[in-house]
């Protein structure tokens, strides 16, 4: 079962979807479909490529020099290998420039049981968040805060901190 990455886009409340791993598309268009995605950059170094590699293999040809169409031919091979492997990351750091951040992995059939998911993943989020008591925290928060993890307490708590926590060795004598 395919893996998705899916992205939010905070100010517009739209979700895209983007397969992890090797992209089929990219490794058979390369420029066509980093240009189909808006990836200018990389369409424009593609196609690039692919003339000067192209270009060198015919001057090989010309020359009667195995060794330059050979390595030619191998450049030309391996261009769209490249795009293939990193296809899919382009796009999602194209994603998070355009303001998108990833909210879920899931592991799904389609990009969109992936976007369903999030969305009602979200939902149940903010009911949770109607429901409790405790005012919302800004940003994301993954595990422990580091304060579980120094003193053993729970966050929040209104243990003091120990007393090496903001000792400063570097500033001895004051």
């Amino acid at each position: 079962m395919p893996v998705y990455r899916v992205y939010q886009h905070s100010k517009k409340k739209s979700y895209q979807a983007v397969p992890v791993g090797f992209s089929l598309g990219a490794f058979l268009a390369s420029f066509l479909w980093a240009a189909a995605n808006n990836l200018w950059g990389k369409a424009f170094l593609l196609f690039m490529g692919f003339l000067m590699l192209g270009g060198a293999a015919v001057v090989g040809a010309l020359l009667n020099s195995p060794m330059l169409m050979l390595a030619a031919i191998a450049g030309i091979a391996l261009l769209p290998l490249w795009a293939g492997t990193q296809g899919q990351q382009w796009y999602c750091d194209k994603l998070e420039k355009e303001g998108y951040q990833l909210v879920k992995r899931i592991n799904t059939q389609s990009a969109t049981n992936a976007i369903n998911s999030a969305k009602r993943s979200d939902k149940v989020a903010e009911e949770n968040v109607k429901h409790s008591k405790q005012p919302k925290q800004e940003g994301p928060r993954f595990g422990k805060d580091f304060r579980d993890i120094r003193d053993n307490s729970a966050a929040g708590s209104n243990q003091p901190p120990p007393q090496d926590f903001s000792a400063r060795p570097w500033k001895k004598g004051r």
